[in-house]
């Protein structure tokens, strides 16, 4: 009889509320230690693949291809790219060409093409480049303007972008559609969007956005 009684008080002095809460004040710890290694691992991740952030290239004069910056440093001497608004810079979505320059085949004869933004002494330039049968470009100046003071800077108001021959136009002056044969040179501003297309051996000008 003595002996139950002993093993009765033991088995009640294991379970005692002293030992239950000792056991209730570990495990959650082991808990929130797993949790918070998988939120690093989640914000480490978002980082390093790049898909939680966008920026603007530092260099965008990297990316310019190599007969095109041979030429320019050819012909144009000190050249620069002008600073852009902040606003101008993001216009443009990443998989797309701009807003520095684009490239493409503007005359229909299988070389390539450019179209670029300079800056060059107090005004930004519109130049496009045609590839000619010798080898050499052809320059036709498309657009000058001022710089403007934005910001404590001189910036440029005006940004490329492709203008693709699969999509359809509207012409503010002619106030008619239109399609292009080869791929073109659009010129941005805030409220205003020039269409260079080739023809006849040059650009014409449309008015394609207000």
């Amino acid at each position: 009889m003595n002996r139950a009684a002993l093993f009765v008080s033991l088995l009640l002095l294991g379970c005692s509320p002293e030992k239950a809460r000792e056991t209730l004040a570990e495990e959650p710890i082991a808990a929130a230690d797993t949790v918070l290694e998988e939120v690093a691992d989640s914000v480490t991740d978002a980082s390093l693949d790049g898909t939680a952030t966008s920026t603007v290239p530092l260099d965008v004069r990297q990316q310019l291809p190599a007969e095109l910056e041979v030429h320019l440093d050819r012909t144009h001497g000190l050249w620069q790219f002008p600073t852009l608004t902040p606003t101008d810079l993001q216009r443009i979505p990443e998989e797309e060409q701009g807003p520095y320059y684009v490239q493409a085949d503007f005359n229909g004869d299988k070389k390539q093409d450019y179209a670029i933004q300079l800056m060059e002494r107090d005004s930004a330039f519109v130049y496009a480049f045609v590839m000619r049968s010798e080898g050499d470009f052809q320059e036709f100046l498309l657009e000058r303007d001022k710089l403007y003071d934005m910001d404590n800077q001189k910036r440029s108001i005006h940004y490329l972008r492709l203008a693709k021959k699969t999509d359809r136009y509207y012409d503010y002056a002619t106030k008619q559609h239109f399609t292009i044969a080869q791929d073109g040179i659009s010129v941005g501003a805030e409220n205003y969007t020039a269409t260079y297309v080739w023809e006849k051996g040059k650009f014409r000008k449309f008015e394609t956005g207000d």
